[in-house]
């Protein structure tokens, strides 16, 4: 067996140290330039991406797309969401497009969105009318059953009733009490309804058609709402053509 001399192994074991240390050492002087380096590829990656949405047109906006209508109504929707396009995707103004559409009033739930590459999709909900509103200038305007006003027809829709005003028109508070009638009324009633007034202090009554004989119901101001559309239920059993419910403490037949 042979046994290398001592000083021979001392020798090799510091030339090994020596070796690492300086690996170590050159590995440290190295490290602030690597870092730098990946500094600036970041920067420079941001500034691409920032440049590529936000300036150039690769990321242009070209399509509009509407959820939540029908086709004919989702070419209304773009008419009044007036989406600019052609330029870049990333700098379109979404909450200015959902003003507009939130100033057009037909519409609910309004949810404006970028799609990359090039789209812009538009969420809505129409709005329903729960009842039609004849105004002192006898315009039909539909309001839903938040009792907001949101357009103008020609003809009431069928099944909706129409609320009439006197000589002034129907304030908010009036609307409200309307809209708290028919939610009151049971469905078989309130598919009856045909017609509506709301007069001075928010006073309502309605018409019920053929089925129950052409009856009036005089529903008072808002308040007290179920106990009223209990009443009204009981009493249109009751022969009469005028069903009084406005104090419920104190109903009428006549």
């Amino acid at each position: 067996m042979r046994i290398w001399p001592r000083r021979r192994r001392q020798t090799s074991g510091l030339s090994s140290a020596r070796a690492r240390f300086e690996a170590r050492a050159a590995r440290a002087r190295r490290r602030p330039f690597l870092l730098a380096a990946a500094l600036v590829a970041s920067l420079l990656l941001a500034a691409g991406l920032i440049w590529v949405g936000w300036m150039s047109p690769l990321l242009a906006a070209t399509t509009v797309r509407v959820e939540g209508v029908s086709t004919g109504d989702a070419r209304a929707v773009r008419e009044v969401a007036r989406v600019p396009l052609g330029g870049p995707l990333m700098r379109l103004d979404t909450d200015a497009v959902t003003e507009r559409l939130e100033a057009g009033r037909s519409w609910t739930d309004i949810r404006v969105s970028r799609s990359l590459p090039h789209s812009v999709v538009i969420k809505v909900t129409p709005r329903k009318p729960a009842l039609v509103l004849r105004n002192p200038q006898g315009q039909l305007e539909l309001v839903d059953e938040g009792g907001v006003r949101f357009g103008t027809v020609s003809t009431p829709p069928e099944g909706v009733p129409v609320v009439t005003a006197g000589s002034a028109d129907v304030t908010n508070s009036g609307l409200s009490a309307a809209l708290a009638a028919l939610h009151a009324l049971p469905a078989s009633v309130r598919s009856q309804v045909s017609d509506m007034a709301v007069g001075a202090a928010d006073q309502v009554r309605f018409t019920l058609t053929e089925k129950y004989g052409r009856r009036t119901v005089v529903w008072g101001s808002s308040g007290q709402e179920q106990s009223k559309a209990r009443l009204v239920t009981i009493l249109l059993q009751q022969p009469g053509t005028t069903v009084d419910v406005s104090v419920p403490s104190a109903p009428v037949t006549r």
